[in-house]
């Protein structure tokens, strides 16, 4: 029910909204977006180019990590009652090349209050992301509210502030946060570090604003359904989340998510009409563009 200026009956929307992608890519000026101006004038003024990604024979692999938010979903959204949509860049909104010998050592997150204590019982802290790997997260981290700026130098902080982040999930532990990952397989560490870059994209550039009920959906190498954030890598494979889509194209490197936020708002009934127009436009408009 509405209740203001006269009760009567309403109807709820609740519906998904992409929000920004997470690219996750072996070299310093690696990207998915190099033909968007902002990113490839970001890129071009990079000074670090020597070459990072690497996989150890001891299950170490080193990525770079940008995110970027999901282009033309203001107007794509714009006729769905409840918004949700973030404004459109065309720069990178955080960057790891931007984080500086942090990203390379993680010396940054050392004295992380959650990790030190963490640290103390590590077999405690793996059995408790594997419990919670079943469902995955939908607990907020990081901040909600942030600025849409383009992402800019941050090697020059010593300490970073207190997180929220969970130190442990069904994807590893997530401190301290750089790029380096020691995991069971590559596409796996890609989410670690993945989920390592939304969390400083957060908390230390305050360029990625996060929220309740948010789901991941892996893009490349192949399209999957949506996941949560740290949930099982077996439970993920059944959606979609793999390698397969590499023995098609052919390129054996880098991987791109986007992350989802639920959105939802009461409104008139007449909004159920043109609700349904919009769906039926977008839906022609992403058939045309196939």
């Amino acid at each position: 029910m509405c209740g203001w200026p006269v009760p009567r009956p309403c109807v709820r929307f609740s519906y998904y909204v992409p929000q920004y992608f997470i690219e996750v890519v072996n070299n310093p000026g690696e990207s998915f977006f190099t033909g968007m101006p902002g990113v490839a004038t970001q890129l071009s003024s990079l000074k670090d180019k020597i070459p990072f990604g690497a996989e150890a024979d001891s299950g170490a692999y080193s990525f770079h990590a940008h995110t970027i938010n999901v282009p033309l979903t203001r107007w794509a959204f714009l006729g769905m009652p409840c918004g949700g949509s973030l404004w459109d860049n065309t720069c990178l909104t955080s960057m790891s090349e931007h984080l500086g010998q942090n990203w390379k050592t993680g010396a940054a997150d050392l004295l992380q209050p959650a990790w030190l204590a963490w640290s103390a019982a590590p077999k405690a802290c793996l059995i408790k992301g594997a419990v919670t790997s079943a469902t995955g997260s939908s607990i907020p981290t990081g901040y909600p509210a942030n600025s849409f700026m383009c992402s800019t130098d941050r090697s020059w902080i010593p300490k970073y502030p207190p997180s929220n982040q969970p130190v442990c999930n069904g994807w590893g532990i997530s401190f301290p946060r750089y790029g380096t990952v020691t995991n069971s397989d590559q596409m796996t560490a890609s989410l670690m570090v993945a989920s390592r870059m939304r969390s400083l994209g957060s908390e230390v550039f305050q360029s990625v604003p996060t929220g309740v009920d948010e789901k991941w959906q892996m893009i490349y190498p192949q399209s999957s359904s949506c996941f949560r954030e740290g949930q099982n890598v077996g439970i993920l494979q059944t959606k979609g989340v793999s390698e397969i889509g590499r023995l098609i194209s052919g390129k054996f490197k880098n991987y791109l998510y986007v992350v989802w936020k639920r959105v939802g708002c009461t409104r008139d009934i007449p909004y159920i009409a043109s609700t349904q127009a919009w769906l039926g436009a977008m839906q022609a408009s992403c058939r045309g563009m196939e």
